[in-house]
């Protein structure tokens, strides 16, 4: 590590990119940072663009946040028929080309003079390079240094991500599933790191008891609970849990399954789906969908099993981790970097993106033996402390910070 030792913390600008209304897990992960951070050396300031249901934690754990609503599109009203039809193609050009001033060059000039004004040093991106451009462009008219977090496995980069993806000091990926996709796209200008996800285990609390919550939802304590952390959209697989459900209640009918996670209004198509299907396979009892919940830990607290179904390869998994600092044992689906978290047979099961056969298989194993369950959620509490514990997040962040600012 460097001999960074500023005068004074330095200030240094998160910015969370993500607007549809949910909290997913990179929020949780800026929040965990940002509070563990060396607070001698460093003065984090974080900005959203609106307003959601952590900022009360990030004011408790003593964090500045700034709220900056993105600026609105410009849509023009185009004519379905007559002769001003023919105009739409000019309109629609206009209408691009007015957005994309007010999106790229004017906002970054707007977020260039906010970093002037609060003394930014350092520019976190906390989502992806091909997200927050307008960030990294108000960095370059600042002269300040820019890094950004990597959360994706995309396969689509505009030039735009490209030419940033050259110019940034580090690309932090979540994953070394991640850092290998951004090569297989040629995007690798030897400033890319892998810094896994963390989690504190001690910070993990349970606010609402078992009984607490099965009153909640109207559940006897006569059923087993296992279930599925996250949003609720297309590629987190929730159809694959359900498909699997259908299964399971042939040797465990007394087992409910709950998906735990908020339904933006872009996903609430993805939501009635599931809805259908599970009026169509007839297991309207045993699934129950919870809505958002602050905490999910009240959640993982109460299921012998904690399910991850995503049907895309996964950038990480945050709830792979929350439930092994919870000593639960965890099925996943094999993409991404859910095999650099699970450790096959000792921690968990894996199974392939999609198959609910094998999803169903390796839930009826665990629930036939609860012994199993228990050591391998043991052995997942030992693999968490030593590979994702926040402190090795941090420290390996704050490593970053001081190459790049000394």
């Amino acid at each position: 590590m460097s001999n960074f030792t500023p005068e004074k913390p330095v200030n240094v600008l998160y910015c969370e990119g993500n607007t549809d209304g949910t909290i997913g897990g990179s929020f949780f992960s800026l929040l965990y940072l940002v509070s563990g951070i060396d607070k001698d050396k460093y003065n984090p300031i974080v900005v959203f663009h609106n307003e959601h249901e952590l900022l009360d934690q990030y004011s408790e754990a003593g964090i500045k946040t700034l709220v900056i609503p993105r600026p609105v599109p410009v849509n023009f009203k185009l004519s379905t028929n007559g002769i001003l039809a023919l105009f739409n193609p000019v309109l629609k050009l206009l209408q691009k080309s007015i957005n994309f001033i007010k999106f790229f060059p004017l906002t970054g000039i707007q977020y260039a003079r906010l970093m002037k004004k609060h003394n930014i040093k350092l520019l976190h991106l906390n989502n992806s390079i091909i997200r927050n451009n307008d960030w990294m462009l108000g960095a370059q008219i600042a002269g300040i240094k820019c890094i950004t977090h990597e959360r994706g496995i995309n396969k689509f980069y505009s030039r735009m991500a490209r030419y940033y993806a050259r110019k940034l000091c580090a690309i932090i990926c979540i994953s070394d599933a991640v850092s290998q996709n951004l090569r297989d796209y040629n995007i690798d200008n030897g400033n890319l790191i892998t810094i896994y996800n963390g989690i504190d285990p001690d910070i993990v609390k349970v606010s609402q008891t078992e009984q607490e919550i099965r009153k909640i939802h109207s559940i006897g304590s006569e059923f087993t609970l296992i279930g599925v952390i996250g949003n609720i959209k297309e590629w987190k697989g929730q159809e694959t849990a359900i498909r699997a459900m259908a299964k399971v209640i042939i040797n465990f009918p007394d087992t409910i399954c709950l998906l735990v996670g908020d339904t933006s209004q872009g996903d609430q198509y993805y939501n009635d789906r599931l809805t259908q299907l599970i009026e169509k396979l007839g297991i309207e009892n045993n699934i129950i969908f919870t809505g958002y919940t602050k905490n999910v830990a009240n959640y993982i607290n109460i299921f012998n099993v904690v399910l991850h179904t995503s049907i895309l390869p996964e950038p990480f998994g945050r709830v792979l981790i929350e439930a092994m600092s919870m000593k639960k044992p965890v099925i996943g689906a094999r993409a991404g970097a859910v095999p650099e978290i699970i450790d096959e047979r000792v921690t968990g099961f894996t199974f392939m993106p999609g198959d609910d056969v094998a999803l169903a298989e390796s839930i009826n194993l665990l629930l036939e033996n609860p012994a199993t369950a228990s050591t391998m959620g043991e052995n997942g509490y030992k693999r968490l402390m030593d590979n994702f514990h926040i402190s090795v997040n941090i420290n390996k962040t704050q490593e970053l910070y001081e190459t790049i600012l000394s």
